[in-house]
């Protein structure tokens, strides 16, 4: 049921990866497959992200209630040094973090990005505010020709979703009350959760149609992709 009316929103800020740039789960697999071969590892590239995830909820509590910041380079070079050693692999673990940061600042845009933002910002402000390190987001919105007025990383915001301190920094660059803003991503703990915590309309963009969570609050608007949320907010665009 929509809780949400589009005369509500006064602007809305998009999510980076899995939301406007495609690279998805079966992408993060495959780039750890990648990195075996890269570095001549006997390791199983599904079992090495389920084990990498892990490291990332263990080491600094992420998309959890309180996740501690840190650059995503470094963080993931810790989490592959506790992988590695874990299963017994002779991994170089900041090798495999800058070959894992390539191949996001390489990801293409998913096909209905560049039509919903132009759509959507032609009668909202548009933004991006991502769990990223600026270097490879800023190469991959440009790789994409994809441009915001304002982009918001965790690195410059020293703060990773879902902390609501990282979107009411979105808030103050847009001058808008949290209310007034509209934040759709692809994951319901971070982009769920993190802005309704700032006190932001959500919309969450489920291409893959999963079930919600248990313990995640109904986001404001479910939609399927970036052109049906382009329908609900500009019904009369061509």
């Amino acid at each position: 049921m929509v809780r949400l009316r589009p005369d509500d929103v006064k602007a809305v800020v998009f999510d980076a990866y899995g939301t406007v740039i495609n690279f998805t789960e079966p992408d993060f697999i495959a780039t750890m497959a990648e990195i075996c071969a890269d570095q001549d590892l006997d390791g199983d590239a599904a079992e090495l992200w389920k084990r990498f995830l892990r490291a990332s909820y263990l080491m600094r509590s992420e998309h959890h209630h309180d996740p501690v910041y840190k650059r995503y380079d470094q963080a993931w070079a810790d989490q592959f040094e506790h992988v590695f050693k874990r299963l017994r692999l002779p991994g170089d673990a900041w090798k495999a973090a800058l070959y894992f940061k390539a191949r996001l600042a390489d990801a293409p845009a998913f096909e209905d990005a560049a039509p919903a933002i132009e759509a959507i910002g032609r009668r909202y402000k548009v933004a991006l505010l991502s769990n990223a390190d600026d270097d490879f987001l800023t190469a991959c919105l440009a790789r994409n020709n994809l441009s915001f007025k304002h982009v918001l990383s965790s690195e410059a915001a020293r703060a990773i979703k879902p902390n609501p301190a990282i979107f009411l920094k979105m808030a103050r660059r847009l001058r808008l009350a949290p209310g007034a803003i509209l934040y759709a991503g692809d994951n319901p703990i971070p982009d769920v959760i993190g802005p309704q915590r700032a006190g932001m309309r959500t919309a969450w963009v489920n291409r893959n149609r999963l079930r919600k969570p248990r313990g995640v609050p109904r986001p404001d608007l479910r939609v399927k992709s970036l052109s049906e949320l382009v329908a609900f907010l500009v019904p009369d665009v061509e």
